[in-house]
C-alpha cells in the first residue's frame, strides 16, 4: 500500500459518507422562505413526533404527575389547601397528557 495520502485515497475504504472537507456549509434560509414553508398548508401529525415513537416521553410525564401529586399531599398536610388543590389540578393535567401519549405510543407500536 502506498505511503502517501493522495495515493491512499485511490483505494476503496468502504466509507459511504463524504468527508467533512467535501461538504459545503448549508446556506441559511431567509425568514420569508421559512414563513412560506410554514404557510404552505402541509399539516404536521403528532403521531410523527419522536415523543410518540419513544416510550420514555409518556413515562416521564407519568413521573412528573406523581411528583406533583406528592407536592399536593405535602402542601395539604401543611395546611395549604388552596395550593394543594392547584397542584392536584396540575397532577391531573400531566397524568392526562401521559395517558394520551401512552395511547398514541401503543397505537404506534401496534402499527396503526
Amino acid at each position: 500500500m502506498p505511503s502517501s495520502t493522495s495515493a491512499a485515497r485511490q483505494y476503496k475504504t468502504g466509507r459511504v459518507t463524504p468527508a467533512k472537507r467535501d461538504l459545503k456549509p448549508a446556506k441559511p434560509e431567509s425568514f420569508k422562505t421559512r414563513m412560506l414553508g410554514v404557510m404552505s398548508g402541509e399539516r404536521w401529525d403528532v403521531s410523527q413526533s419522536r415523543s410518540v415513537r419513544s416510550g420514555w416521553a409518556w413515562r416521564g410525564m407519568m413521573v412528573m404527575s406523581l411528583l406533583a401529586l406528592g407536592v399536593a399531599i405535602i402542601l395539604a398536610g401543611n395546611h395549604q389547601a388552596t395550593l394543594g388543590l392547584l397542584w392536584v389540578v396540575i397532577a391531573l393535567g400531566w397524568f392526562g397528557v401521559s395517558m394520551w401519549m401512552w395511547r398514541m405510543h401503543a397505537r404506534y407500536m401496534r402499527g396503526g
